[in-house]
């Protein structure tokens, strides 16, 4: 019992380490982006209770499946958002055009859906379905707790 305790502690005085140095940024936009990163690896260690195998395992793999996400949410928005513009704005679509767009949209659908799956068969190997699962809503908990923050701050309020 001790013993499971002492990982935890382990385990959490390691994420906060992780934390601080996260916190050191300079660019102001980039460590929002790394305070949140940081608050979100601490709300899903807490919440999946990671052996220190699991974690080591875990965090390179989620990393790199977020930083994909992340990456493709980006450039993708970017594109999407610029053949609107050039073409005028939503409302001087034609319908081909917009079918265009939808369809590209469903493109990158599919590669998010792609990429989710590529992650849980890596996880699978070490995680049990049932911890996946427990990720799952942890992050979602984590996006809701986040919306919910940043509409109670001065900046998003209307």
């Amino acid at each position: 019992m001790k013993f499971n305790k002492m990982k935890k502690h382990l385990l959490l005085l390691f994420t906060f380490v992780f934390l601080s140095s996260l916190l050191n940024a300079q660019d102001r936009h980039k460590d929002r982006h790394e305070k949140i990163r940081a608050y979100k690896v601490a709300h899903i260690t807490d919440k999946l209770n990671f052996s220190s195998q699991e974690a080591e395992k875990f965090w390179p793999i989620y990393n790199e499946y977020h930083d994909q996400m992340t990456k493709l949410h980006r450039e993708e928005r970017y594109k999407i958002k610029k053949r609107i513009d050039e073409l005028g704005g939503i409302d001087k679509l034609s319908e081909d055009q917009a079918k265009e767009i939808l369809e590209r949209i469903t493109s990158v659908e599919q590669k998010r859906n792609e990429l989710k799956s590529s992650f849980f068969d890596k996880v699978s190997k070490f995680l049990s379905y049932r911890k996946i699962l427990k990720l799952e809503v942890a992050e979602h908990e984590f996006n809701r707790k986040l919306l919910r923050k940043l509409r109670g701050s001065k900046k998003f309020k209307h």
